[in-house]
């Protein structure tokens, strides 16, 4: 009933719908009018959400580097059965594909073809693949160490001295 009694007063020449639409406080012109100026992104808006965008981004940056820092911590220094197995892999891995690089070296000037094979052998996306994750694995720390860890102590000890 409340429907059609709305509708009806829209084709009636009641003057209600007219004074929804102009009232000055509470009209619905007011209201499309504040809805479309909250539309508008004013450059200090942009400022804040900027502020607040970089925040979050430095919150997350340093979980990140806590978390490999730990990581690196708890990995580097174990030695035990497991780190000495793992260390026996890779070494075997880089040894092998040292082996193949070296060897189409060698026997390119007597087979070009074969030499192709072993080169293309060793530039398989597994042994390229596996070589990578060592590499990264067992030097990756270094560069952490010295790329993220430097830094951030020059950063702290300046820290530390100007609030002193």
């Amino acid at each position: 009933m409340g429907i059609w009694s709305g509708v009806k007063s829209l084709f009636s020449s009641n003057a209600k719908p007219i004074d929804d639409i102009l009232d000055k406080e509470n009209g619905l012109l007011v209201r499309a009018g504040g809805w479309i100026d909250g539309l508008s992104y004013t450059d200090q808006e942009s400022a804040d959400d900027a502020k607040e965008i970089i925040l979050h981004a430095q919150e997350a940056r340093k979980q990140i580097i806590d978390t490999v820092v730990a990581h690196v911590e708890s990995t580097a220094s174990e030695n035990t059965q497991r780190s000495l197995t793992r260390r026996f892999t890779a070494l075997a891995i880089i040894r092998v594909e040292m082996f193949l690089v070296i060897a189409s070296v060698v026997v390119w000037p007597w087979n070009s073809e074969y030499a192709k094979f072993i080169w293309s052998v060793a530039g398989s996306m597994l042994m390229f693949g596996a070589f990578s994750a060592v590499i990264i694995f067992f030097f990756g720390s270094y560069g952490v160490g010295q790329h993220i860890m430097k830094p951030l102590a020059a950063l702290k000890g300046r820290a530390k001295g100007a609030v002193q």
